[in-house]
C-alpha cells in the first residue's frame, strides 16, 4: 500500500549500547531497515561493533540480552561498521533517518559517523515525538503512551524488544501506522 505522504525512503535505525552515556559506554549493535514509499520494510542490516574494552552497565546488558563474549567474537571494528553504514546509505540514497526516542541513538551514532550530515539528510523522524503530537492532536488515544512497546501493542504489531534490528523494524511499522492517523480523509485532495 503506497503511503501518500511518503515521497522517498526513510532509513530507520536503532542501537543497543552498554549504558546510557555515549562518552563512557560502547555502542554495541546497530539495526537498520529501509521504509519504502510503498510501505515496505526492506534491506535489513544488523551490525555488531567490536571494542578493545567494554565499559558496560550490567543493567544495560540485562535489558538488551547481549552476551559480551559472543558479541566480541561476532563483532567488527567501528571503522568497518561505519563503512557498511555509509555503503548502505549510498545504496538507498541520501535520505532521512528515523528512530524511536532517536536523540539517544544519535548520541551514540555521531562519534561513529562524524560525517552523519553528509551521509544522511539533515533532520530526522522520531516516532516518539510523532506519537506525542498525535496524542495532543486527539488522533491517538491518551492512554496509549509513547514507549515503543505500547505503540506496537496499540497497533497490533508483533515486537520482541531490545534487539536493534527488531526495534528498527518495529519503529518503521509504527511510523506507517502514525502516517495513516495523520493522513487527511481520502475525499480531501493532498497538496502537491
Amino acid at each position: 500500500m503506497p503511503l501518500a505522504a511518503l515521497r522517498q525512503p526513510i532509513i530507520f535505525l536503532d542501537t543497543e549500547t552498554g549504558g546510557r552515556d555515549p562518552l563512557r559506554h560502547p555502542l554495541l549493535t546497530i539495526g537498520v531497515v529501509t521504509l519504502t514509499p510503498e510501505g515496505e520494510i526492506t534491506h535489513p542490516l544488523h551490525l555488531k561493533l567490536k571494542h578493545a574494552e567494554y565499559c558496560v552497565e550490567p543493567g544495560a546488558l540485562e535489558v538488551n540480552g547481549i552476551d559480551l563474549l559472543t558479541h566480541d567474537r561476532e563483532a567488527q571494528p567501528p571503522p568497518e561498521v561505519a563503512r557498511q553504514l555509509r555503503d548502505y546509505a549510498a545504496e538507498v540514497g541520501r535520505v532521512m533517518l528515523g528512530g524511536h526516542n532517536f536523540g539517544f541513538d544519535l548520541g551514540f551514532l555521531r562519534p561513529l559517523l562524524p560525517d552523519l550530515g553528509r551521509v544522511f539528510r539533515r533532520g530526522h523522524i522520531d516516532t516518539k515525538l510523532t506519537a506525542q503530537f498525535l496524542i495532543h492532536a486527539g488522533a491517538l488515544p491518551h492512554n496509549v503512551g509513547t514507549p515503543l512497546s505500547q505503540l506496537t501493542q496499540h497497533f497490533g504489531i508483533e515486537y520482541a524488544a531490545h534487539d536493534a534490528l527488531e526495534d528498527a523494524r518495529a519503529t518503521a511499522r509504527v511510523y506507517v501506522e502514525l502516517l495513516k492517523l495523520a493522513a487527511p480523509p481520502s475525499h480531501l485532495p493532498l497538496d502537491s
